[in-house]
């Protein structure tokens, strides 16, 4: 019985590992690996990142950048660019976010934060999905 926890412990934590270099396989990716390098990213808050966990002390203005290099806000704590958004989303065979969910009220680089939690909690594998820039088809 231990031998089973512990192979889907090591399985787990496999998936949740952030990927390697050819592994930001898409433009997306390749932007949050640039804010991971432009924001000095440590190895375990990028891991919670990965497993779609928001770290309870985030990088400053880390998703601020990539949603930014996204074009899903217009500036450092902008304002949401909804149809960027829209459009990633139906790039990767999605209907709309639910955008109005979205009851946003910090303001800075925490909004992006505030962003990217409520689109993860409302649409979860479609968010995912246009954040990555592919379908997973899992």
């Amino acid at each position: 019985m231990k031998s089973i926890v512990l192979i889907f412990t090591i399985i787990g934590l496999v998936l949740c590992a952030p990927p390697s270099g050819d592994q930001y396989d898409t433009d997306n990716l390749l932007k949050v690996r640039e804010c991971e390098e432009e924001k000095d990213l440590k190895e375990p808050e990028k891991t919670e990142w990965w497993a779609w966990k928001v770290p309870s002390n985030p990088t400053e203005c880390y998703i601020d950048c990539i949603l930014q290099k996204y074009g899903w806000l217009s500036g450092s704590g902008g304002s949401v660019v909804n149809s960027a958004i829209e459009e990633s989303y139906a790039a990767v065979g999605h209907s709309n976010p639910s955008l109005t969910q979205c009851n946003l009220t910090k303001t800075g680089c925490s909004k992006a934060d505030e962003l990217y939690e409520c689109l993860l909690n409302a649409d979860g594998q479609k968010f995912k999905d246009a954040f990555d820039g592919k379908r997973d088809t899992k």
